[in-house]
């Protein structure tokens, strides 16, 4: 179920509730619904942006440390729109230095939970913006990499990158920063989130292709694909790009084939393993 209303599909994933026990149980309550309303308020910077641009947004799911806005958009919106809505997240935290700035200067809200709130937002922005998939930064990386790759290399690339760079900061924390669990556990979460989306990197991949194949490609440069009668479809197909139209040109043959007619090959004929030479053979 995809929403357009204004109101968030908000869910509080299950470990929310246990954290939110052991917090009153610790007297921890205020920093932890501190650290909640910020991540709240991040989400709701992502939401408000895709609901603009009328995205089908499922559900944002949050945590006590993050959360995650999930949609049905895989890769088939403009690159800058979808930019737009990476950055309203970090954006949101700008606000909020601006809002604490204007608190500080009245004694509406005690200065321990204003402390709590400057110390949360820095630390919650900074954190998004590492080059680290599925985070805000992480995002931005793979935004750069599909405007210079095909969808499905610059995928493997972004996840490939992120795990380079999940390690490595992973390592300087545990080296060069004082242990804390919660930034070790965040990174190795991170790590696995990782892991994961590789596997499933071919999934990721045909989702994309479907939905182009199903609402047509964005953008209005047509970039032409040369292959050779023995190319296979899956070849062709893995090298579409966002925000680009393809036409794919046959070499030898004084033959061009539409980028339609490919997935309609790979999804209505199930003609996974066929070449160009065949899909001429069908077309005539």
């Amino acid at each position: 179920m995809t929403h357009h209303n204004w109101l968030p599909p908000i869910h509080l994933h299950p470990i929310f509730w246990a954290f939110l026990l052991a917090a009153i149980l610790t007297g921890m309550l205020m920093e932890v619904m501190v650290l909640f309303g910020i991540v709240l308020l991040h989400e709701m910077g992502h939401f408000l942006a895709a609901w603009h641009f009328r995205w089908r947004i499922r559900r944002v799911m949050l945590w006590v440390f993050g959360g995650v806005m999930e949609t049905e958009e895989h890769g088939n919106r403009r690159i800058r729109e979808e930019a737009i809505v990476v950055l309203a997240g970090p954006a949101v935290h700008i606000v909020l230095y601006a809002v604490l700035f204007l608190l500080r200067e009245t004694t509406a809200v005690p200065e321990g939970v204003l402390e709590t709130a400057y110390m949360y937002n820095t630390t919650i922005l900074i954190f998004n913006l590492l080059p680290i998939w599925p985070l805000d930064g992480g995002k931005l990386v793979g935004l750069i990499l599909s405007m210079q790759l095909p969808y499905r290399k610059a995928h493997a690339v972004l996840i490939g990158f992120s795990c380079v760079m999940g390690a490595a900061i992973l390592l300087y924390v545990c080296i060069a920063l004082p242990f804390t669990l919660s930034t070790v556990s965040l990174l190795c979460f991170l790590l696995w989130e990782n892991r994961l989306e590789w596997k499933r990197r071919y999934y990721v991949f045909l989702r994309f292709l479907l939905q182009r194949a199903t609402f047509g490609p964005t953008g209005v440069l047509c970039t032409p694909i040369f292959a050779s009668p023995d190319t296979t479809l899956l070849d062709i197909l893995s090298q579409y790009r966002r925000n680009r139209r393809h036409m794919i040109v046959v070499k030898g043959k004084n033959a061009v084939l539409d980028e339609q007619l490919c997935s309609d090959m790979y999804f209505k004929n199930k003609q996974a393993h066929c070449t160009v030479a065949d899909i001429l053979q069908n077309r005539q």
